[in-house]
């Protein structure tokens, strides 16, 4: 690849170093940013948030869990979310439900959160906020062991 091919102004996030054909014909390296940085990530956080937006939907109608919605967002299967749990696949289907949800045990509830790297809570309730003041109240949902923590001005 030649040299002004490879250049990629803007963010400064996510620097990569790359072997080029300089103008002479020698071959030198270069520090350049990130092609999808510049061009994609604005558009995966776009798509993530309306993801999450969704499952928060169903998860407060009662048709999902958490763990289906940190499944989604973490991008797993059903298989490598069980093999990294430590449960069954059955289990995994099971408690993507609402009521097998209910009926899981704290301990695999902690599982969970260690694999998503979240507080055990996380799973529990959804923090909702708008940007100006502070106000919290929890807001019950149709699944009986998930809030959303509203913090509003």
């Amino acid at each position: 690849m030649k040299e002004k091919d490879a250049r990629v102004e803007g963010k400064d996030t996510h620097q990569l170093v790359m072997y080029v054909e300089k103008d002479d014909g020698s071959y030198d390296s270069i520090m350049t940013g990130s092609y999808l940085v510049k061009n994609y990530v604005d558009d995966f956080w776009d798509k993530k948030k309306k993801i999450e937006d969704e499952f928060l939907g169903k998860i407060k109608n009662g048709e999902a869990t958490p763990i289906m919605l940190y499944m989604m967002l973490e991008e797993l299967t059903e298989v490598e979310l069980a093999g990294r749990v430590g449960i069954s696949v059955r289990k995994v289907k099971k408690h993507l439900t609402p009521e097998g949800f209910e009926t899981m045990t704290l301990r695999t509830l902690k599982r969970y959160a260690e694999v998503f790297d979240v507080p055990v809570v996380n799973l529990m309730q959804a923090v909702v906020t708008k940007k100006s003041g502070l106000q919290i109240r929890a807001e019950k949902t149709k699944n009986p062991l998930f809030y959303f923590l509203r913090i509003e001005g």
